[in-house]
């Protein structure tokens, strides 16, 4: 996830790499500069103006910043700049797409950010599924594929045959202690109106992992909070589809741009809200400070019936800034 692997000194480079990839003539939009000042700002203590900062070239980069992991970061935050756009502009993309060469990074974000500049929207769904951190979880059921052949695209996120079994498991949790993490999750579904996993039409488990993390790290289910939680998520994990997750996300829920199993069209520009860049920079914060990787390491149901409030005190949960919310 953005800027994790960085430090304060290599800041004035990276934010230098992002200006000579990205902002060209101009920046595309307001919202590119105020957000990569905000992410700055917040992660790194480096205080910069986009608008007016030299721009370095690729080679100059690649030359001083050897790690890869600083590198991937680095085109993945190029990658939502492109996000960040009604329409992914030619140039951009080409200028990303010399960058990642030079730099040796090829990234599943690549992929989805070329599906959208080619107007390719089927094929965006289908690689953003497939590679985020939904696909990562749902290749560990042993049914998925025969429901990916029997159903398509719709397996990935949806429960699309009915399954009573899974649907008991996530509707027992109604049985957990009060201000346990899993009555905190039953409730969150009733309030909600949500169907459990199981059921047909409602989220499948891999996709309602999430959900835990929406509960764990106290995120709502509005376009802003879908944001803050696959930020949150993705700083809190190495799995590789964790930060294609929120890249997503940015653009299901600002631009429009990427379509969704779950999500109705019609949302956009939903990052613009009062503090909203602030809230992303919050939620990386505290994703990183989180001592559990939430998508490799935690069972859920194993600890269903634990206090909600001790939890996060255990995995170093931190409140959330107080900053506007949507």
């Amino acid at each position: 996830m953005f800027l994790i692997h960085s430090t304060v000194d290599q800041a004035p480079l990276q934010a230098a790499a992002l200006v000579g990839a990205c902002r060209g003539d101009g920046w595309q939009t307001p919202l590119q500069p105020r957000f990569l000042g905000v992410l700055f700002h917040q992660l790194l203590g480096y205080e910069a103006d986009f608008d007016e900062l030299a721009g370095l070239s690729p080679e100059a980069v690649a030359e001083a910043l050897p790690t890869p992991e600083q590198r991937l970061e680095l085109v993945e935050l190029m990658v939502t700049l492109e996000m960040l756009c009604d329409s992914i502009p030619a140039a951009l993309e080409a200028s990303i797409e010399h960058w990642a060469r030079v730099l040796g990074v090829e990234d599943r974000s690549l992929r989805l950010a070329r599906d959208l500049a080619a107007h390719a929207s089927s094929q965006a769904l289908h690689d953003f599924y497939r590679y985020d951190w939904v696909g990562e979880q749902d290749i560990l059921s042993p049914a998925f594929e025969g429901l990916l052949a029997r159903h398509g695209d719709q397996a990935y996120a949806l429960t699309v045959e009915p399954d009573p079994i899974e649907a008991a498991r996530w509707r027992a949790l109604e049985q957990c202690p009060a201000g346990s993490i899993g009555r905190s999750l039953w409730d969150f579904y009733q309030e909600r109106g949500f169907g459990f996993p199981g059921e047909p039409g409602a989220a499948n488990a891999a996709l309602a992992h999430h959900d835990w993390i929406h509960v764990l790290a106290d995120f709502d289910t509005t376009p802003m909070g879908e944001m803050e939680v696959t930020a949150f998520q993705a700083a809190a994990s190495t799995l590789p589809g964790a930060t294609l997750g929120f890249i997503g996300a940015v653009s299901i829920f600002q631009t429009g741009l990427l379509p969704s199993l779950v999500v109705p069209p019609g949302y956009s520009h939903a990052l613009e809200v009062p503090g909203g860049p602030e809230r992303i920079a919050d939620a990386i914060q505290r994703g990183r400070a989180c001592q559990r990787d939430v998508f490799r390491e935690i069972d859920f149901f194993t600890v269903a019936d634990q206090a909600l409030p001790a939890l996060r005190d255990c995995w170093s949960i931190l409140g959330k800034a107080n900053l506007p919310s949507s």
